[in-house]
């Protein structure tokens, strides 16, 4: 009796199989380490480059806002400045 051979789709470790009973004769679990807490919180404290990134991304975002608003402020003074088309136009109700 030969028995199948598969990997286990939960924790990656091998089955055995019988396939005249179709249930797990062994089991052997994977070798791949697991993840631990202290691992990743080395990373993340090494990853920190990310927080100068924001930073960085907020200062430019402020930047172009301010300029944004300088711009609309500038154009919205300019239209005071030029003539103005209204002064020659008259009411309706006063034509006759």
């Amino acid at each position: 009796m030969s028995l199948f051979e598969a990997k286990c789709p939960m924790c990656g470790g091998t089955l055995w199989i019988d396939p005249a009973s179709m249930k797990v004769v062994d089991h052997k679990p994977s070798e791949e380490p697991k993840a631990d807490l202290d691992g990743f919180l080395k990373s993340y404290r090494q990853d920190r480059g990310w927080d100068g990134k924001m930073k960085k991304a907020k200062e430019e975002e402020a930047r172009r806002k301010a300029e944004i608003e300088q711009l609309f402020k500038q154009s919205k003074d300019d239209k005071g400045s030029k003539d103005d088309l209204s002064a020659g136009l008259r009411s309706p109700f006063d034509w006759d």
